[in-house]
C-alpha cells in the first residue's frame, strides 16, 4: 500500500505537458533545440526569399545602404515599398502573372503564421529569433513589430486562452489590423488601377494570408496535441510552408520573371529613374557648382544661367548624366540577356536597351517650359546593334516591328536606300493593317486559363503595333516616292539625319532645300517647314500653301491631314473635315488615309442653332 501511494504521488508531480520544453529530460531538450535552430534557419531562408521577390537582392544586410534602407521604412512621408499591399503590385505584379496571388498569399501565411507558432508551441521567447528575421531579413519592420504583439497574445499570460487555437487566432487580430492600415497606407497606388476589379486582385493576396494562417495554425496546434508535443513532429509540417511557395515560384513563374520586371522598373517607358534621378542630381549639381564660385548672384539668376547652358548644350553634365543612364540600361539588359537567353523577355530587355541609347532631351520643350521631357524615337547609330539582335530574336512580335523600323531609318541615314524598303515592305506585309493583336497570341505557360495564364510579354511596354506599322507605311511610301534622279539619294540621306525635335531642325530644312534646288524632296521639305511653324497662324496659312500643289506629289495627303488638324484645333470643324475627306476621296491607297478616316470619326459636324 505504500508503494501505491508513493507512485500516486510521483505521478500527480509529473509535469503538465503544455509545449515543447515541458519536457526536461535532455534528450528531448537537445531534440528540441537543433530542431528550433532549423526551423529558424528555413526562416531565415523565407526571409531572404521575401525580400528577393521585391528587389531580385538575397540578402539584404549585404546592401551598402541597409541601414538607410531599413530606416526610411518607418519614414511616414516615403513609399519605401515594404507593406505587404507592395508585393502585390510589384515588381511581379499579380495582373500580369496570376499565380503570384497564391504565391504571395502563402509567403505572407508563413512569416505570420510560424512567428505565433513558435510562441505557443516554445514559449515567447523562442519566437524573438523569428521576429528578428520578418523585421531585418525580409525588412518589413511593421510586420515584425506587429507579430511581436501577435506572439505575446497568443502565448503570454493573462493574454492567452486555454485553447491553443483560440490563442492563435487572436494572435491573428493584431495582424489583420496591420494588413488594413498598409491597406491603406497604399491606397493611392490601388486607387489609381484603371480596373475596380484589379484593385480586388492587389487585395486577395492578404485576405488569402488570414485565412490560410488559420488554417496552418490549426493543422499544425493539432497535429502538436496528437504527439503530445514532441518537437519532431512539427518541423516537417513547417518546412513544408517554408519551401512550398519558392518551388512554385521556381517552376512555375521564374526567375527571369523577377529579373526581367525589375530591369523593367529602373529602365522602362513608367521609370522615373532618369528624369528623377540622374537629370536632376547633374542640373542641382550645376547650380550648386556656379552658385559657389559666383556666391554674390541670386539664386534666379543662377538658374536661368544653367539653364540655358543645358539648353544650348553647353554644360556636360547632361551629357554624363545620359552616358550613365544609357550604360547602365545596356549593363543590365546585356546581363539578363546573358543569364535567361531563353527568356521570352529577352526581346524585351533588347528593346529597353535600344530604347535607353536612343533616348534624349526635347531641347526645344526645355527652352520653352524648362521641363526634361525625354523620347527615344529619333534612333542612335549606336543602338544598331541591339535592334538588331531584336529584329532577329522577337520577328513576329510588336518588339520585331520597332527593331525592323528603326533599323530602316538607320539604314537611310547610311544612304542604304534600297535595304530600308526592303525592310519596311517585309514589316508592312508581315504584319498587315490588323496588326494590334498578333503578338497577343504568345501567352506564356502555353496558353493554359485561370492562374496559369500570364499577359502577352510585350504588354507592359506601352507598344502599338498599328501606330508602328503606320509609322512603315509612311515612310515607305515617301522612300518610294522621292528617290531622285538628278541628286540621287543625297537628299533622303540627309534629310533622316536631322531630328524634328531638335531646335535647329527648320534651319537645317532650309538649308537642305537651297543645297538641291528642285529636288523630288521640294514639297516634303516645305511642308516640313510649315508643320514646325511655331505660330498657329504662320502654320496655318504655309500648310494651306502646301496643300494647293499638285495632285501628283506625294506630301499633299500629309498636308491635307495637318492642314485639317490645325482648323480643327482652331475650332474650324466644317474645314477640318473638308480637308480630311480630300484625302479619303483622292488618296484612298495613302497611309493618311486612314489617319484621317479615324479622325474624322472624333470630329463631330457643327449643329446650326435654329
Amino acid at each position: 500500500m505504500a508503494a501505491l501511494a508513493a507512485d500516486a504521488r510521483s505521478a500527480g508531480d509529473a509535469p503538465l505537458i503544455e509545449d515543447v520544453w515541458s519536457r526536461t529530460e535532455p534528450k528531448y531538450r537537445r531534440r528540441a533545440l537543433v530542431l528550433l535552430t532549423i526551423n529558424a534557419l528555413f526562416f531565415v531562408g523565407l526571409g531572404c526569399v521575401v525580400y528577393w521577390m521585391r528587389t531580385g537582392v538575397v540578402f539584404a544586410p549585404s546592401l551598402p545602404d541597409y541601414w538607410d534602407q531599413l530606416a526610411a521604412t518607418f519614414s511616414p512621408s516615403l513609399d519605401t515599398q515594404h507593406t505587404p499591399v507592395s508585393l502585390s503590385m510589384g515588381p511581379i505584379s499579380i495582373d500580369n502573372v496570376p499565380l503570384m496571388t497564391p504565391i504571395l498569399g502563402m509567403l505572407l501565411a508563413s512569416l505570420v503564421s510560424i512567428p505565433i507558432l513558435v510562441a505557443i508551441l516554445y514559449r515567447f521567447w523562442s519566437s524573438v529569433p523569428f521576429l528578428g528575421v520578418v523585421g531585418f531579413v525580409a525588412v518589413m519592420p511593421w510586420l515584425a513589430i506587429t507579430l511581436l504583439g501577435s506572439c505575446l497574445l497568443a502565448s503570454v499570460r493573462p493574454f492567452r486562452f486555454r485553447s491553443r487555437f483560440v490563442s492563435a487566432l487572436m494572435g491573428l487580430l493584431p495582424v489583420i489590423l496591420y494588413l488594413f492600415m498598409a491597406s491603406r497606407q497604399s491606397a493611392g497606388a490601388v486607387d489609381a488601377l484603371p480596373n475596380p476589379a484589379d484593385r480586388i486582385k492587389v487585395m486577395t493576396p492578404l485576405i488569402l494570408a488570414v485565412v490560410a494562417s488559420a488554417l496552418v495554425m490549426g493543422l499544425v496546434l493539432l497535429l502538436a496535441r496528437a504527439v503530445n508535443y514532441r518537437p519532431g513532429a512539427i518541423t516537417p509540417l513547417l518546412a513544408i510552408l517554408f519551401l512550398t511557395p519558392p518551388m512554385i515560384f521556381e517552376f512555375y513563374v521564374g526567375r527571369d520573371e523577377l529579373h526581367y520586371r525589375l530591369l523593367e522598373r529602373a529602365f522602362g517607358p513608367g521609370s522615373e529613374y532618369f528624369a528623377g534621378e540622374a537629370v536632376s542630381v547633374a542640373y542641382e549639381d550645376s547650380v550648386a557648382r556656379v552658385r559657389s564660385a559666383s556666391p554674390e548672384r541670386s539664386g534666379e539668376d543662377v538658374r536661368d544661367e544653367v539653364s540655358l547652358k543645358w539648353s544650348l548644350a553647353l554644360d556636360s553634365d547632361i551629357g554624363l548624366a545620359f552616358a550613365r543612364y544609357r550604360d547602365m540600361a545596356a549593363h543590365w539588359a546585356d546581363r539578363f540577356v546573358h543569364r535567361f537567353p531563353d527568356s521570352v523577355y529577352a526581346p524585351n530587355a533588347l528593346y529597353l536597351k535600344g530604347r535607353a541609347l536612343d533616348m534624349r532631351v526635347d531641347e526645344r520643350k526645355f527652352r520653352e517650359s524648362k521641363q526634361l521631357v525625354f523620347y527615344d524615337d529619333f534612333p542612335r547609330s549606336g543602338s544598331r546593334r541591339a535592334w538588331k539582335l531584336a529584329e532577329r530574336n522577337a520577328p513576329n512580335s510588336v518588339v520585331g516591328a520597332v527593331a525592323t523600323y528603326r533599323l530602316a531609318k538607320l539604314d537611310v541615314r547610311d544612304g542604304k536606300i534600297d535595304r530600308a524598303i526592303s525592310r519596311l515592305q517585309r514589316l508592312t506585309e508581315h504584319f498587315g493593317s490588323d496588326s494590334e493583336t498578333i503578338s497577343s497570341a504568345t501567352s506564356v505557360q502555353g496558353g493554359a486559363s485561370g492562374l496559369m495564364t500570364r499577359k502577352p510579354p510585350e504588354e507592359s511596354l506601352d507598344l502599338s503595333l498599328s501606330h508602328i506599322v503606320f509609322q512603315g507605311r509612311v515612310l515607305l511610301s515617301f522612300l518610294e516616292s522621292n528617290r531622285d534622279p538628278r541628286y540621287g539619294d543625297a537628299p533622303l540621306m540627309e534629310l533622316q539625319l536631322y531630328d524634328p525635335r531638335n531646335p535647329m531642325y527648320s534651319a537645317n530644312i532650309s538649308a537642305l532645300s537651297r543645297r538641291y534646288p528642285g529636288s523630288m524632296l521640294a514639297d516634303n521639305l516645305a511642308l516640313e517647314l510649315a508643320i514646325h511653324e511655331d505660330d498657329e497662324r504662320a502654320r496655318l496659312r504655309a500648310l494651306e500653301r502646301c496643300a494647293e500643289v499638285s495632285e501628283r506629289s506625294d506630301a499633299l495627303p500629309r498636308a491635307l491631314y495637318e492642314l485639317g488638324m490645325t482648323y480643327a484645333s482652331m475650332g474650324r470643324v466644317s474645314e477640318a473635315r473638308s480637308a480630311m475627306s480630300r484625302v479619303l476621296e483622292s488618296f484612298n491607297r495613302s497611309p493618311w488615309s486612314e489617319r484621317c478616316q479615324q479622325r474624322l470619326q472624333r470630329l463631330q459636324p457643327v449643329k446650326e442653332v435654329k
